[in-house]
């Protein structure tokens, strides 16, 4: 029986500027697997032994497999990009599998979070992981609900990847305010330069995560500060995927795992 590890969801070349930098997440040679090469919905797949991650035996391999992606991508976010401090206001737009660990993470940092969507089941999930407040965007108009909850935040995330919500986040900042886009569009937005420039505002990009990340989402995971029981909705079988990514393509839930060997491969099943 083999070691258990975590196969990162970017392979870097450890060689280029930014990799020398410790900006591994935008490696110039980088390979995403899945994108790049094969991906891990089969039985076996070939990556470099310089890029696996050993899984502590505390964590199932099975949950285990969302913290690639799922769990370091809004880390990386929120802890080194938007460096999300304790009592700041933030507001996360848009909690799929990716967003509702923003507000996550954010709120494992002490920050008063606000959560929207337009899945109410979704906003239920956000609440229960440490969201203050969870609003319906078709709903609520998002200033109204600031207006009403508060007023307008420290820090905005956009993790829907629409122009239309990435100039809703950068409305919804105040006075130095930061605007972290994680979602990703490749259409052109409207923002006037005016604000940015007399309220002194900031707009990040960030994508990934670097390596050694990992291995403090490990350890809060290990420690019970991430959960990873309520983001996983069904665990399938690598014969019923289209199944599974059905479910997903029609927002019924927020994640759904394959288990390419059949289910109870892991001890800790």
């Amino acid at each position: 029986k083999g070691q258990r590890v975590l196969i990162p969801a970017v392979l870097t070349c450890g060689k280029c500027e930014f990799c020398l930098e410790g900006r591994e997440n935008v490696c110039q040679n980088m390979l995403m697997p899945g994108n790049h090469i094969d991906g891990a919905f089969a039985q076996f797949i070939k990556v470099p032994e310089k890029d696996i991650i050993l899984m502590p035996d505390e964590i199932p391999l099975e949950e285990g497999c969302i913290i690639a992606d799922a769990i370091s991508t809004p880390y990386h976010a929120v802890v080194n990009r938007a460096k999300v401090k304790l009592g700041e206001r933030i507001i996360v737009f848009g909690c799929g599998g990716v967003g509702i660990n923003v507000v996550q993470i954010a709120a494992l940092q002490g920050a008063e979070v606000i959560a929207c969507d337009i899945d109410n089941n979704k906003l239920e999930i956000a609440l229960e992981l440490g969201a203050k407040y969870a609003f319906n965007l078709e709903k609520n108009p998002v200033r109204d609900f600031l207006k009403q909850n508060g007023g307008l935040v420290d820090v905005a995330f956009e993790v829907i990847g629409k122009p239309e919500t990435i100039e809703a986040a950068y409305k919804s900042l105040g006075l130095t305010g930061r605007l972290c886009i994680i979602g990703y569009t490749n259409q052109n937005i409207a923002i006037n330069p005016a604000k940015i420039m007399f309220y002194e505002q900031e707009i990040i990009g960030s994508i990934g995560c670097r390596p050694l990340d990992y291995y403090e989402v490990l350890k809060l995971v290990k420690e019970g500060k991430i959960k990873l029981d309520k983001l996983i909705a069904n665990k399938y079988e690598l014969e019923d995927i289209n199944k599974a990514l059905d479910e997903l393509r029609a927002s019924k839930v927020l994640r759904n795992i394959i288990l390419p060997n059949g289910k109870g491969q892991d001890t800790l099943y």
